[in-house]
């Protein structure tokens, strides 16, 4: 097997160089524009500049690959074009793009002190040509108790105004919190309010990733938080929730987000981000190894739809290296899932949207045990009842028993250090894995649960096997997504 055997069919993953978290998702003027950190010449330059690489699409399905449009090339992003989102200002016809410049000047830590956060404002008539880099907001415009990490600006419009969350991580005990500032025109920017979570232990020492969902009338407040278990911790079979070093789920909220918000009556002035949010009420986006940096957009259906990058942060002692054994690309996006609520399961449901199921053939049936020709189908197990496991190869297992599901690697050479990660789940009544050349995309229940990991098998076909008891076992074959990378660089 080599770089090209494992490049994914049915995801989207870079030519060569690095993508990780998504940026700036929105359908703007019918086009989708899937913007993604991007290393373009990682892992072959460790100290590949960090921009934007933009993936762009009509229909989700045939994409182009743009090159990197936002790149560390001005005083205020001179250590990295970090993470951020896009705003449709319908009154002017632009898509704006905010995200946060990376300074890093003299002596310094770069988390207590040696580092600028530069919020940062680029517009497009078009959604490609953008024009010049402004500073919107900077670290003179942040509470005293804030750290140097600031990032990732989340923009909307709301009650007639704007507003912008932020991740941030305080300085005194790293804790992780989410700021919100408002504004009138998108260019200045007042502190509106912050929140943290409740109990005197930090959830996390950072919130990355802030972003308002709305579903069903209600708002949930979605974030990464980072440090949520020690690097090389082993398995703890009992933890069930925010499993992996860095975690990603939402909670949700009473009310509305900027009301949550505009309760911080001390703002610029206070001591420390307000305690507001309860940890336990936190729920995972994905219980799987390679899932984080999530970010959401509503299209012009009205869909709600979240995108994923297939990996993880790295720590320096965080030995984690099954994710990268290519040496001329690295990274992948999961497919586009729309978002709905479930008022039954009282959870948000995810399930790859409708553009993706129409690249499906013909159904196949199984029973028992079944070898893919390819590893590019979509597996659908229905009418399950009672306990049971899902088995990939020689080296994956999901099983479910006693109210409990555990992906299991049971291959340490496949796992290099991985072994389970689990969930809660009261009966399991439907399986769906979309099966990509070294991606799995695991949805339970329609959705309600989902276990995605990277996996890089040698062989170009796969066996599966399932115990579950079940009305309908199917395979379908897949069309490929299309990618023209038009750009490389």
């Amino acid at each position: 097997m080599s770089n090209e055997s494992w490049r994914p069919k049915l995801h989207l993953a870079p030519y060569k160089g690095s993508i990780s978290d998504p940026n700036g998702m929105c359908q703007f003027k019918g086009t989708y524009h899937f913007f993604c950190q991007n290393a373009p010449e990682y892992p072959g330059n460790f100290d590949s500049p960090h921009g934007w690489g933009h993936f762009a699409s009509r229909d989700l399905v045939n994409w182009v690959f743009l090159g990197c449009h936002v790149m560390p090339d001005a005083p205020c992003d001179a250590d990295g074009s970090y993470s951020g989102g896009a705003y449709i200002n319908e009154a002017a016809d632009q898509l704006w793009l905010y995200y946060t410049g990376n300074v890093r000047e003299g002596e310094g830590d770069g988390t207590t002190s040696g580092r600028l956060a530069n919020q940062t404002l680029m517009k497009s008539y078009n959604g490609i040509n953008l024009g010049t880099k402004e500073v919107v907001l900077d670290n003179s415009g942040y509470p005293a108790y804030c750290s140097c990490h600031v990032r990732d600006p989340k923009v909307w419009e709301q009650d007639g105004k704007l507003h912008m969350m932020l991740g941030a991580r305080t300085l005194d005990d790293s804790r992780g919190s989410i700021m919100m500032y408002d504004s009138e025109d998108g260019y200045a920017w007042t502190m509106a309010g912050s929140v943290t979570n409740l109990a005197e232990r930090p959830f996390g020492y950072m919130w990355e990733c802030p972003d308002r969902i709305v579903l069903g009338g209600r708002e949930f407040l979605s974030t990464c938080p980072q440090g949520m278990v020690g690097s090389n911790d082993p398995d703890d079979p009992s933890r069930v929730s925010a499993q992996n070093v860095h975690a990603a789920g939402y909670f949700p909220i009473d009310g509305t987000i900027v009301d949550l918000m505009h309760l911080d009556v001390e703002r610029m002035g206070a001591a420390a981000p307000r305690a507001a949010i309860d940890e336990d009420t936190f729920v995972d986006w994905d219980y799987g190894f390679d899932y984080y940096a999530c970010q959401s957009l509503v299209d012009e259906k009205g869909r709600t739809i979240l995108i994923g990058w297939m990996s993880l942060p790295h720590d320096k002692d965080d030995i984690r290296a099954y994710d990268n054994p290519t040496d001329t690309w690295r990274g992948a996006l999961t497919t586009p899932r729309v978002l709905t609520w479930c008022d039954t399961c009282e959870r948000i449901l995810q399930n790859p949207a409708e553009e993706f199921d129409a690249l499906r053939g013909e159904p196949v049936a199984w029973d028992g045990t079944v070898t893919l020709p390819e590893k590019c189908v979509d597996v659908v197990i229905e009418g399950i009842e009672g306990e049971g496991a899902l088995t990939f190869g020689d080296f994956l297992q999901l099983t479910y028993a006693d109210g409990k599901a555990e992906l299991l690697f049971t291959n340490d050479e496949q796992g290099q250090g991985r072994k389970g990660r689990r969930a809660l789940i009261p009966e399991i009544r439907s399986i769906r894995v979309v099966v990509d050349t070294s991606i799995l995309e695991i949805f339970v229940n329609d959705g309600a649960y989902v276990f995605s990991t990277r996996y890089f098998d040698e062989p170009d076909e796969l066996t599966i096997s399932s115990s579950f008891k079940a009305a309908s076992s199917l395979w379908y074959p897949m069309d490929t997504v299309n990618v023209n990378y038009l750009v490389e660089r």
